[in-house]
């Protein structure tokens, strides 16, 4: 019996992962990285994700910073905590990947910490994960004041009737998503879609993160092959990458610039103190938004 089980575990990985989760993780990845120039983060020769973010998002509101640990604050905090720990070790694809259902896990804790900080300006900290989820989907994505901050891929979702609004993907100006992209990031939303309920990709992540924690995350031991674990881990930091920035640009404009650079300075002083290391994306992000005009 035993013997039989194993023998189809190659079949259940491609059911269950390369057809799925791959492909839906792979697109969205792939959005982010051709939409916005993302290679180029790495020698700083072009922010266009953040010059888009400039262009197209502007926020009324301002606030003062409360001078002490805030829910938002700290959600931020935990947000950075979770995608350096997905990007750790940084140079050995390999060991990184040995256990690769954290990372998904890792992935998931930092797109949540992210949207609980956004969530936590206007709400106070929610019991319940889906709560703050909903939330986001109604209080930001569905806001017509607030969503420019989310650009796509990471601004789609699926209405109460199922659809993604039109005025959405009018904003993609890659015709190839559009044919070869945008009808999986669709389907995987579908994969976690209630009646009458605004569908995110964050409700996506979290419906992953509960599939490799509970159900089947022996079957990460199938990711045989160089390009199989490249492609998860190629995913996984470009869609962390986008919320962590879009959540700190939001923060810019709502606190100001000093008060998320504090933030900052505290956080990546403890990790160097405490941990001696560094997370390079945040410092990549920190570093353009110091030499950009931008945020002035």
């Amino acid at each position: 019996m035993l013997t039989d089980f194993l023998k189809e575990l190659p079949k259940v990985f491609r059911k269950r992962y390369l057809r799925t989760h791959d492909r839906y993780l792979k697109d969205l990845a792939d959005i982010i990285s051709s939409m916005y120039h993302m290679s180029n983060w790495e020698n700083g020769s072009d922010n266009m994700i953040l010059k888009l973010l400039a262009q197209e998002a502007t926020l009324d509101e301002k606030r003062k910073d409360p001078g002490h640990e805030t829910s938002e604050f700290r959600s931020l905090r935990n947000c950075w905590y979770h995608e350096c720990a997905l990007h750790h070790p940084f140079t050995d694809l390999d060991d990184r990947l040995r256990f690769a259902s954290w990372k998904i896990i890792q992935c998931y804790y930092s797109v949540f910490s992210s949207i609980a900080s956004l969530v936590c300006c206007y709400y106070p900290p929610q019991k319940s994960p889906m709560k703050t989820l909903n939330i986001y989907g109604r209080e930001f994505l569905c806001n017509k004041s607030r969503r420019d901050f989310f650009l796509p891929p990471v601004n789609l979702y699926l209405n109460q009737q199922g659809i993604i609004p039109s005025e959405l993907l009018e904003k993609i100006t890659w015709e190839y998503a559009h044919e070869h992209k945008i009808p999986t990031v669709e389907k995987c939303l579908r994969s976690v879609h209630k009646k009458k309920r605004i569908t995110t990709i964050p409700h996506y992540l979290k419906s992953l993160r509960e599939w490799v924690t509970y159900e089947d995350a022996y079957l990460m031991f199938r990711l045989y092959g160089e390009t199989i674990k490249a492609n998860l881990d190629f995913s996984l930091k470009r869609i962390a990458f986008i919320h962590c920035m879009q959540t700190e640009f939001y923060l810019v404009n709502l606190f100001g610039w000093g008060s998320v650079k504090r933030q900052y300075d505290t956080f990546t002083a403890e990790l160097e103190q405490n941990l001696e290391t560094e997370s390079p994306p945040l410092l990549a992000r920190f570093n353009a938004y110091q030499s950009s005009e931008l945020l002035d």
